[in-house]
């Protein structure tokens, strides 16, 4: 980590005290370098820990405009503000470098780096790739934007890291280098920050750049890279795909069959994608198959991701709170539509500005009705003729459980942020299995 040296002899501004920067700041210090921190807000959420820990830190807290950012050879920047806003445009211009904590991770880190970004998908997959590595017998660090900062991963001699990035931090990541690399899929997301898709699906791409062995979905052309060859994944027609052999369902790879797809404990097309993905990441590691069998076989899926909360009198209660964006919603409808009756599927929220159109043919296709709650509830409700407005998920909940009949589902995929009236989707999600409980304990 001769790299750190010459940080001591920068002079570095963290900006943004959230729990990125704060691990940023954590970081610095543990290696003795002293950062200046500024972040927009009078009092952001890490101030506390700053003045209570490190005093000797200096710490603007208010609008940036008065925070000097061009006085600063490096900033490191957290993923949630954008390098467009104008303090920080400035301090480009002027020749600041401004990094994020992936990019610093890329800098000082000498292990291999399996790498995935996407709309969708990310969390599952990145978590089952881990779990596959682990039955292999490898030491991994699993993070980035789940779990554990990768930066945090450093301390630790791992064997091989596995990170699920966001756009946001792909924004300000430069020399990443991966094994592999995968962009599940781009669907329309967080068109708030972006000016427009073309915008999001670039700074998806830059998770290419350094990449051996890239990996690309094979029905998403958002997701194929013009300047390196690489393989695919789909249900079909890909490289990585499903096949009948011997009269049942088996994943394959380049035309040979590796193992049934009855092993997997997770049910829906989506997952079984999501396998096909993993298997096309590790193929350069070249692991065990009874290590995929085994992790295929264990993993139950993560919370608030089309879980099953549920099975009362006939009727299933799924919560996929994690579904925030319309491309989520829709791949949750299609998973859910195999051997189920109609979906009463709840949405709402913060909409991100998103076009929710792409919704209407899955919702008239597969859903009985649509219940619409939050700040943007109501801008679902053109696009299903049985729709309905409510104030409140509980109100959802209730309405739907009432006309809700034996063989069908009742579905949480919001296709919103939660922000609206949430601290996040996993608040949104736990309030959800309450409800749920409720009706089912009486």
């Amino acid at each position: 980590m001769q790299y750190l040296n010459e940080l001591k002899n920068k002079k570095i501004t963290v900006l943004g005290l959230g729990v990125t920067g704060l691990g940023i700041v954590r970081f610095l210090l543990s290696h003795n370098i002293v950062p200046r921190i500024v972040d927009s807000r009078p009092v952001p959420p890490g101030a506390q820990w700053l003045a209570d820990n490190e005093p000797q830190c200096e710490a603007v807290f208010g609008p940036l405009a008065e925070a000097s950012l061009s006085s600063a050879d490096m900033i490191i920047i957290s993923p949630g503000l954008a390098l467009y806003e104008v303090t920080v445009a400035q301090a480009i211009a002027d020749g600041v470098e401004v990094i994020g904590d992936i990019e610093l991770f890329a800098r000082l880190n000498d292990k291999p780096v399996i790498a995935v970004t996407g709309s969708n998908g990310k969390s599952t997959v990145v978590t089952l790739a881990a779990d596959v590595l682990r039955e292999a017998g490898m030491k991994v660090g699993l993070g980035g934007n789940i779990g554990t900062a990768a930066l945090d991963l450093l301390s630790n001699d791992y064997d091989v890291f596995v990170l699920e990035l966001s756009s946001f931090q792909l924004e300000t990541t430069h020399s990443l280098y991966c094994t592999s690399a995968m962009i599940l899929n781009i669907t329309e997301d967080h068109m708030d920050r972006y000016p427009d898709f073309a915008a999001y699906c670039a700074a998806k791409q830059r998770i290419y750049k350094h990449t051996e062995h890239l990996v690309y979905n094979a029905s998403d052309a958002n997701t194929f890279c013009s300047d390196q060859q690489g393989v695919s994944v789909g249900l079909s027609n890909a490289d990585y795909q499903l096949m009948m052999h011997q009269g049942e369902l088996f994943f394959s790879a380049h035309e040979q069959p590796l193992l049934p797809v009855s092993i997997m404990a997770l049910e829906g097309k989506h997952n079984q994608f999501n396998a096909l993905a993993v298997m096309a990441l590790l193929a350069p590691i070249s692991l065990p198959i009874k290590a995929f069998e085994r992790a295929f076989a264990q993993f139950k899926g993560l919370p608030h991701r089309c879980q099953l909360v549920a099975d009362y009198h006939g009727i299933k209660y799924f919560n996929d709170s994690k579904a925030t964006n319309v491309g989520a919603t829709v791949a949750a409808l299609e998973s859910l539509s195999a051997g189920h009756g109609k979906i009463i599927l709840i949405v709402g929220g913060d909409a991100k500005d998103a076009d929710l159109t792409p919704l209407a043919e899955p919702m008239a296709k597969y859903c009985k009705a649509i219940y619409g709650f939050g700040k943007d509830g109501s801008l679902f409700l053109s696009l299903h003729r049985n729709s309905h407005l409510v104030s409140t998920l509980e109100d959802a909940v209730k309405q739907a459980q009432a006309i809700a009949s034996n063989g069908d589902c009742i579905l949480l995929a919001p296709a919103c942020a939660s922000i609206d009236m949430y601290p996040n989707y996993m608040a949104r999600g736990e309030e959800f299995c309450r409800l749920v409980d409720e009706i089912t304990q009486c």
